[in-house]
């Protein structure tokens, strides 16, 4: 029942976010997308997984009304399958009442838009948004990120379990998984493929493990390369491409604009670390999120496209996802750390900080979703 109070919550959300919201958000558009895709005969170009699945769900159709409602039809799906995915996780940690509030509170966790809400006392008055500029766990306003992280926290999951014991059997499963996260959006490919082989390696050596696990690695590399001939090649390029530019870096006016944000961004992950850092060091879980999120936010800076492409920000969902990533870690070990106080029958400082903590963020989530609905602005 705790699955089903999801999804009506989520559907009454996007189908708010879709019919009223409209062009605030990117639901409309990618509504439109799956209509062109069909319309211009095209439903295997691009990353089409999400689009293709709108246009199956309405029978190819092509009637756009439908299409709109068969796409919060699949984000509200994706986000409870996201909630059900992480319950079952940490109903191997806790309790099924704790694992469902956590799960819950995943699903809405945001950071703390300090400068936003120091306007009042006459500071940061140009920080007029409680999005833009940071770095956030969740989104609500853009239709492929949702649905893609079911998939990519199934692979997450499975890779963890593959640094404990590797299995042929999971590295399958993985390698399906994370081909259909990238045939919907590559943005976690992208951290991922880097992270998962450092660790698998440090983990196993040069033993045939890591070879095996270089197997879902390139089935996601072909997807990639198929969605990217199909982005800048297929029908005539139109000007548009991916370019590296790391001299921004090198900036002051650079770290002005970013600095502040990124610290207000981190500031939990920063106080987890003060509290865990002597026991989670030889983690491997640990240093794959911190890969992914180092990865996520450097590409994010450094990598951009050009042409008619520019202003779609389409390198800036990987540190998102990545962020998800880090707070899940977060919370994890938390109640991991309090579980294991628990059989102990003794209290703990470290996990109760973090847990009043992180529920400051989830509250913080509500906000920000509250805010986005009444004013009918992501940012």
């Amino acid at each position: 029942m705790d699955a089903v109070g999801v999804f009506a919550f989520m559907l009454c959300v996007f189908s708010y976010i879709m019919f009223v919201v409209k062009w605030e958000s990117d639901l409309w558009a990618h509504a439109n997308i799956a209509q062109e895709m069909l319309e211009e005969h095209r439903l295997f170009t691009t990353n089409f997984l999400m689009y293709f699945l709108v246009n199956l769900l309405t029978l190819f159709s092509g009637s756009i009304v439908p299409m709109r409602m068969a796409l919060v039809l699949l984000i509200s799906l994706a986000n409870t399958a996201k909630y059900v995915i992480v319950r079952e996780a940490f109903k191997e940690l806790t309790s099924e009442k704790i694992a469902k509030i956590s799960s819950a509170a995943l699903l809405v966790v945001y950071v703390i838009p300090l400068m936003y809400f120091l306007k009042p006392l006459g500071i940061f008055l140009s920080a007029k948004n409680m999005y833009t500029g940071y770095y956030v766990p969740n989104v609500w306003h853009n239709s492929t990120i949702l649905c893609m992280m079911p998939f990519a926290i199934i692979c997450y999951l499975l890779s963890v379990k593959q640094f404990e014991q590797y299995s042929d059997k999971r590295n399958k499963y993985l390698t399906l998984f994370l081909a259909l996260s990238t045939l919907i959006k590559p943005s976690f490919f992208f951290v991922y493929v880097i992270a998962y082989p450092i660790i698998m390696l440090s983990r196993y050596g040069l033993g045939k493990e890591i070879y095996r696990s270089l197997i879902p690695l390139l089935v996601g590399g072909i997807c990639l390369a198929l969605e990217y001939l199909t982005i800048y090649y297929k029908g005539g390029n139109d000007g548009s491409s991916v370019v590296i530019d790391i001299m921004q870096l090198f900036t002051l006016s650079f770290w002005k604009s970013h600095a502040l944000y990124l610290v207000v961004s981190l500031s939990l992950p920063l106080l987890f670390l003060c509290i865990y850092a002597r026991k989670i060091y030889t983690d491997s879980e640990f240093w794959f999120v911190l890969i992914m999120i180092v990865c996520g936010l450097g590409m994010m800076w450094c990598c951009k496209e050009t042409g008619p492409r520019a202003t779609h920000g389409n390198f800036n969902w990987q540190a998102i996802a990545a962020m998800w990533f880090v707070y899940y870690y977060i919370l994890k070990t938390a109640i991991k750390d309090s579980e294991e106080h628990a059989l102990l029958h003794r209290g703990g400082d470290s996990p109760t900080i973090i847990i009043f903590a992180f529920g400051l963020h989830v509250i913080m989530g509500f906000i920000y979703l509250g805010k986005f609905i009444v004013t009918n602005n992501f940012g």
